[in-house]
């Protein structure tokens, strides 16, 4: 650790002594906010999203995990790891970085603020030692100066807020297979091990103990950080499940070979930028998550994927999806949300199997009426979104249309037999849906931020709907 702190003086005595953006949190209050809450001046990263120009709250987790990871990796690229600061037992520092609305850092604050939180209790010491401190404030202050985040296309600044683990956490044992490459490695009856959960480890290379389990069926090496996958992970015959998400994987070295026996893959958060044209060797796959990724897709992408049961394309930060998805006959489960869709191809409704379809937080303005031809179809997630409409749902179960624009309830949903869950909140709607008593299987409803909300007057018509809906034990918020 010495020797690394010879490393980090030249820049030291630029950035801390510099333009500092590095702060202890009542330092930084002190010395450049000097008041109590620094959200009256930045918003929250969790909650600043505009909609029709009003705020409201959206999940930012998505970014916050790529800082994080691209924190810890710039810390990696100048030979700093955060788990070697074993000073005191493994513990975590919270951050919070104030950002301009072009993505330009501003201040790093870090560890939690001194005196006394919740009923007294002291939070846990997150306290550096002189010789981390330096270390930690000076990695900081050039990932002020060298990273930019997303900027903010509303002209808001905002903070991020998250957590850097320093330290080594405590591994535990897990019943579920071997966590830890000490065991892997003392394993002395490597043939009966079906399950390696070796996730977060800090890996920076794939360890090779893996191929001493012939009958390895599960393997787990999320959220480290591996590039490089060799070849030889294909000669695990009976590998079902792979995850290798949070890794920035190198898919020009990485390609898939014609197997049989994977079912499960995870690629998540792996900075995948076009979907591999290998990825369809994998005859018997049925789940596939890509999801978390910046990829650019291409006509033919999903073609071939037949035994596809579920595909995950959550935030892949896309306007178009091909056409070619028109082809997983055996598809359930489609997960859309969170991308920059205006428009679903007819295509998605060729998918008669489809169980679930999931496109909530895109820019819809409506739904194909092809959608009414998908005979399996219980479950619709379509919230934020810029609805105003809907297409016959004859078999749905569960209907979320939350945050959208309807101003007329839409009539279809009385004729949705079966529905058990219903969500049209924040909408503006004026007339009271009467109508919903008629629905039978009704267990939960949420239709709160309407119109009608605020106009119904005590005993009204919503009173009575209401009344009338909770005597059958129906949940109405």
């Amino acid at each position: 650790m010495k020797k690394l702190l010879l490393f980090l003086l030249p820049f030291l005595s630029v950035d801390v002594f510099g333009q500092q953006k590095v702060y202890r949190p009542e330092k930084f209050e002190q010395n450049i906010m000097n008041v109590k809450r620094v959200g009256d001046v930045y918003k929250p990263y969790s909650v600043v999203q505009l909609k029709d120009g009003k705020e409201e709250a959206k999940d930012f987790e998505i970014e916050t995990k790529k800082v994080i990871y691209d924190f810890n990796q710039f810390a990696r690229s100048k030979n700093v790891k955060f788990e070697d600061f074993a000073f005191r037992p493994y513990r975590f520092i919270p951050i919070q970085i104030l950002v301009q609305p072009n993505g330009s850092i501003d201040y790093f604050i870090y560890g939690f603020q001194s005196g006394l939180y919740g009923g007294g209790m002291r939070m846990a010491n997150d306290s550096l030692n002189a010789e981390e401190q330096k270390i930690f404030v000076s990695i900081a202050n050039e990932f002020c100066n060298n990273y930019k985040l997303p900027a903010n296309e509303y002209n808001k600044k905002y903070s991020v807020n998250f957590n850097i683990s320093l330290g080594k956490e405590p591994r535990k044992i897990s019943k579920k297979g071997i966590s830890t490459l000490e065991l892997a490695q003392n394993c002395d009856q490597p043939d009966t091990v079906k399950n390696l959960i070796l996730n977060k480890l800090h890996l920076e290379t794939f360890p090779d103990v893996i191929y001493r389990f012939k009958n390895l069926e599960k393997l787990d090496l999320s959220g480290n950080y591996i590039h490089q996958v060799p070849q030889e992970i294909w000669s695990l015959k009976k590998l079902k499940f792979l995850s290798l998400s949070e890794n920035r994987i190198d898919y020009s070295s990485f390609k898939f070979k014609r197997n049989k026996h994977l079912k499960d893959l995870n690629l998540q958060y792996t900075e995948m930028a076009k979907m591999p044209k290998s990825l369809k060797k994998n005859r018997r796959l049925e789940i596939l998550f890509v999801g978390n990724n910046p990829i650019k897709f291409v006509k033919n992408d999903f073609k071939g994927m037949t035994n596809l049961k579920t595909l995950n394309l959550y935030n892949v930060r896309t306007s178009i999806i091909p056409k070619s998805i028109g082809k997983i006959k055996n598809l359930e489960e489609l997960d859309l949300y969170y991308n920059d869709l205006e428009f679903l191809p007819k295509e998605v409704c060729k998918l008669l199997k489809l169980k679930t379809l999931a496109v909530a937080n895109n820019q819809l303005w409506n739904l194909p009426e092809e959608i009414s031809k998908m005979p399996n179809l219980q479950t619709l997630y379509a919230h934020h979104n810029r609805l105003n409409t809907l297409p016959n749902l004859p078999n749905l179960k569960l209907l979320d249309i939350g945050y959208n624009l309807f101003k007329v309830f839409p009539e279809q949903v009385y004729q949705l037999k079966d529905l058990e869950e219903f969500d049209i909140t924040h909408n503006e709607i004026m007339e009271i849906p009467e109508g919903l008593i008629a629905l039978s299987k009704l267990q939960k409803i949420y239709i709160r931020g309407n119109e009608f909300n605020k106009t119904e007057i005590p005993n009204g018509k919503l009173a009575k709907l209401t009344e009338s809906l909770e005597k059958r034990q129906v949940l109405v918020r």
